[in-house]
């Protein structure tokens, strides 16, 4: 992959801006880190040492040699295997290395997690956090500029040609300049240090759930957000296991008279999970939801379009990021990003075929059987 080394615009004013192509995420966010002056903070899911992995821990290096301050957090189970490479690579360039909620039996990594106390607290807490994970995606430059999404660190969003883009994962990431990456920048340090978030700095411009009160807020407040449609929701998200709040909100809107269409994955890289949102068809289509597979790429993106607000970030629509997982969303109010996401919904619709009961009911019951029996275990996935 070709890296890019033209400076990009002025950061200083506020700006925002949703990309949906991989391998533009990459090469700009590889841009920034090598503008970065003072400061550096990434967070990820994922972050394996491939082709795309290797670039960013050189461009984070390369960036600790200039003096700035850098703070890597990953997650111990998306990152697993991969974590004490990076560790080794990047802490010997004076880098600051977290791991999330190592697992409980991986003891090299207990001295790099963000709970502190003894080596046997630190089993009972890691025992009992195991399914509590962190996917949020995102980095800070400067505190000046803010990229989060559903992009992880891993040439996996990538078809093995890299001269070809047509088989790239579907993801949406958001670049974003001003308030909104100083705010960010202060729910980092919220994580990084276990601290409750701050009443004083609370914000509008995105939705967080760090602490047990802060997870509690960002339901009641999307369920709020849900409740208040008046013209749309329109909902492209990877791994659709919705609570039975979350079917009714969607089936009292479209009763209501809302348009409510929901784009959802044919295959995915969690290979059962399309049987499992095939279980909630036949009660949403009843109720006037559309929904729509989409076939042409592997679907990983979390957005939504809810009439002219864009949620945008790593919340997918399952328990597993309701009740367990740190997330991370923005809000955007913008003239510019609301018709960006409405053009690629509808351009995405149209490369997806629509669920009529009539074709529900030609899936294989082999199929459905696995989706009602994962549904059983829905608190967990």
């Amino acid at each position: 992959m070709k890296k890019v080394t033209d400076a990009l615009t002025d950061n200083s004013a506020e700006s925002e801006k949703l990309i949906f192509d991989p391998r533009e995420y990459f090469t700009s966010l590889l841009v920034d880190i090598d503008q970065a002056v003072n400061e550096l903070v990434l967070e990820a899911y994922l972050f394996k040492v491939d082709e795309i992995g290797k670039q960013f821990i050189a461009a984070l290096s390369a960036a600790a040699h200039r003096g700035v301050k850098i703070r890597i957090l990953v997650d111990g189970v998306g990152s697993y295997g991969e974590a004490a490479q990076i560790v080794r690579q990047l802490e010997s360039k004076n880098c600051q290395v977290r791991i999330f909620h190592p697992l409980p039996w991986d003891f090299t990594a207990y001295r790099r997690a963000l709970v502190s106390g003894s080596w046997y607290s630190k089993v009972l807490y890691l025992i009992a956090s195991m399914n509590h994970r962190n996917h949020r995606k995102l980095c800070l430059i400067d505190a000046q500029i803010a990229w989060i999404g559903s992009y992880n660190i891993t040439a996996g969003h990538l078809n093995n040609n890299l001269a070809d883009s047509q088989d790239d994962w579907h993801d949406t990431a958001l670049r974003v300049t001003g308030p909104m990456a100083f705010d960010l920048r202060q729910n980092f340090d919220e994580v990084w240090q276990r601290k409750s978030a701050s009443k004083v700095r609370r914000t509008l411009k995105f939705l967080g759930n760090n602490t047990a009160r802060a997870r509690k807020n960002k339901n009641r407040r999307l369920f709020a957000i849900l409740r208040g449609a008046r013209e749309r929701i329109w909902i492209t998200n990877a791994y659709f296991n919705p609570s039975a709040r979350l079917v009714k909100a969607l089936k009292v809107a479209a009763e209501s008279g809302v348009s409510v269409q929901i784009l959802v994955p044919s295959h995915s890289d969690v290979l059962f999970f399309p049987a499992i949102s095939r279980t909630y068809y036949v009660d949403l289509l009843n109720a006037g939801v559309r929904v729509f597979e989409y076939r042409t790429r592997v679907l990983h993106s979390k957005t939504m379009l809810i009439d002219n607000l864009v949620l945008v970030g790593s919340t997918n629509l399952n328990y597993r990021s309701f009740f367990h997982d740190l997330e991370l969303d923005a809000l955007l109010t913008s003239e510019s990003s609301v018709q960006c996401l409405h053009d690629k919904f509808r351009l995405d619709i149209q490369n997806s075929v629509e669920i009529t009961p009539t074709h529900n009911g030609k899936y294989r019951r082999v199929q459905k059987l696995l989706g009602y029996i994962s549904r059983f275990l829905r608190y967990w996935l």
